[in-house]
């Protein structure tokens, strides 16, 4: 340095901005650090708790408080490959299967229509009772190796004594093969919809 030389001091309000910013790059940082081990934590408890079906030829998360039903050796399921409890016992089921020619929602290609198909086929045997379809929607599904399309509808029974019943049912797909979900309740055992859109995203195959 020269002896006319002098260091150009840096005012206040500089320091703070670079105190402000040394900060900020240290949260976003320690907030990265923390999303990966949070990621990680939650993907290690996702396949700890995953359920597989060699017969439908996928694996699946069940929603908190539900079980797989129990199968005596030599039964086997009316529809699908996979059925749901809830724990400790109460009403509603949740049945999961392969979307084969055994269903006649296998004959509609687009997502949309199969899974308001199979909603309807499964209403009318489970709920044989007559009655109006009210509050009827559709949604996505996306989860991280399946797409496919949800719908949901309640039965208002004539009989107006009976709960209503809601059914929730949903088709996805991964290349070219096909799932489905089926969950059934009424509005005393109500059918959690978001629960049920992640377990049918939480589908993959095998």
């Amino acid at each position: 340095m020269e002896p006319n030389e002098t260091d150009t001091p840096v005012s206040p309000r500089t320091a703070r901005w670079v105190i402000i910013l040394c900060v900020l790059t240290l949260i976003g940082s320690l907030a990265g650090i923390g999303y990966s081990i949070f990621d990680q934590v939650r993907r290690t408890q996702d396949e700890a708790d995953r359920i597989a079906s060699a017969a439908a030829g996928m694996s699946f998360v069940a929603p908190d408080g539900w079980q797989q039903m129990p199968q005596d050796e030599g039964d086997h399921l009316i529809f699908g490959q996979a059925a749901l409890e809830k724990q400790g016992g109460g009403d509603g089921m949740i049945l999961i299967g392969k979307l084969d020619e055994s269903l006649f929602a296998a004959a509609e290609p687009d997502d949309t229509r199969a899974a308001c198909s199979l909603g309807s086929g499964m209403g009318e045997f489970f709920f044989p009772d007559t009655g109006k379809r009210v509050d009827t929607e559709t949604l996505d599904v996306k989860g991280r190796e399946v797409t496919g399309k949800s719908c949901f509808y309640r039965v208002r029974f004539d009989d107006s004594s009976t709960p209503q019943a809601e059914i929730y049912s949903a088709v996805v797909q991964s290349d070219s093969r096909r799932w489905w979900v089926c969950w059934l309740g009424n509005t005393e055992a109500p059918v959690d919809r978001t629960a049920a859109e992640r377990l049918a995203a939480s589908i993959r195959p095998m």
